[in-house]
């Protein structure tokens, strides 16, 4: 795990736009048809983000997102009964074999005992592992060790796993919108972005430089700050706009903290040595003046 990267706080700042995370969810819904046909259920002009005051952080931990969308009411059978399917988005950038145990807790804590729109208590959800580590890494495939009558009732949920890399560079550049897009490559590449430069240019070359009401910008300006400074200073010409910063204390930003507290501290320490050297200075000068006037006396009194 490269820890000088911010992942989950990036993953938060890039899906917690509705439309960016439902664009998502249908790519995935593409590549799955259990997916496609919960996707299929629901108004997704419904879909909205659970607020993150719903999260029990001491108890449970959290995941990094977590959404909701209504049941279309022409797949429920009769009555004044409101549906919905939750979505949660759990991001690791390693292998973490306790990942399906932590979303099991979350799940309980939010979409059971919480959210209770649902006519049985509890909401029927879909958890999404997203990924971008360096190994090889599937945690659903423990389900495989299951007979296949019990494998979808194993978890409280249905899980979905996504590796970026499996994500191909085309689908981004041609077919994602271009904040989806960057924030896909952003991720992939994040661990050597100079090697695959070509890419990112291609993304940028998308974007464009006018400001867009979609905040796309605003994404490029975190992905910015993810990689370290590395796309404004390799982009300098393409990326001349103003960064809106991103809503969390990024790994330059800690430093900068550290770099300007220790300047501080030598300016002060600087500063408390020239007052010394000062006050020694003004010593010398007075005890050479004593001594000059002892010198004086001495003769004085040897002349009479």
């Amino acid at each position: 795990m490269n820890k000088s990267l911010r992942h989950d706080s990036f993953c938060r700042d890039g899906l917690a736009d509705v439309s960016t995370f439902l664009e998502f969810v249908e790519y995935l819904a593409s590549q799955n048809a259990d997916l496609l046909a919960i996707i299929n259920l629901l108004d997704l002009s419904t879909l909205e983000r659970i607020p993150a005051d719903f999260s029990d952080t001491a108890n449970t931990g959290y995941a990094d997102l977590a959404f909701r969308a209504k049941v279309k009411k022409e797949y429920l059978r009769g009555g004044p009964v409101q549906v919905c399917v939750g979505f949660l988005v759990e991001h690791k950038s390693y292998m973490d074999d306790e990942v399906l145990e932590q979303l099991r807790k979350y799940h309980y804590h939010l979409m059971v005992e919480k959210l209770k729109e649902n006519a049985v208590k509890g909401i029927p959800s879909v958890a999404i592992i997203l990924y971008n580590g360096k190994d090889d890494w599937n945690p659903l495939e423990k389900l495989d060790d299951y007979p296949d009558v019990l494998r979808d009732i194993v978890l409280p949920f249905k899980g979905v796993f996504v590796d970026v890399d499996d994500v191909p560079d085309e689908t981004c550049i041609e077919k994602f919108s271009p904040r989806l897009g960057a924030f896909i490559v952003a991720l992939k590449y994040s661990r050597d972005p100079e090697a695959h430069k070509d890419v990112f240019k291609k993304v940028l070359d998308r974007i464009g430089t006018p400001k867009k009401v979609d905040g796309t910008l605003d994404l490029v300006a975190s992905i910015d700050v993810y990689l370290n400074g590395w796309l404004s200073k390799t982009f300098e010409e393409e990326l001349k706009m103003d960064f809106v910063r991103p809503p969390y204390e990024t790994i330059a930003d800690a430093q900068r903290k550290r770099q300007e507290a220790l300047e501080k501290k030598l300016a002060e320490k600087d500063a408390e040595i020239a007052d010394k050297d000062a006050e020694n200075a003004s010593l010398a000068a007075e005890n050479a003046s004593q001594a000059a006037r002892i010198k004086e006396l001495e003769a004085a009194l040897a002349a009479k």
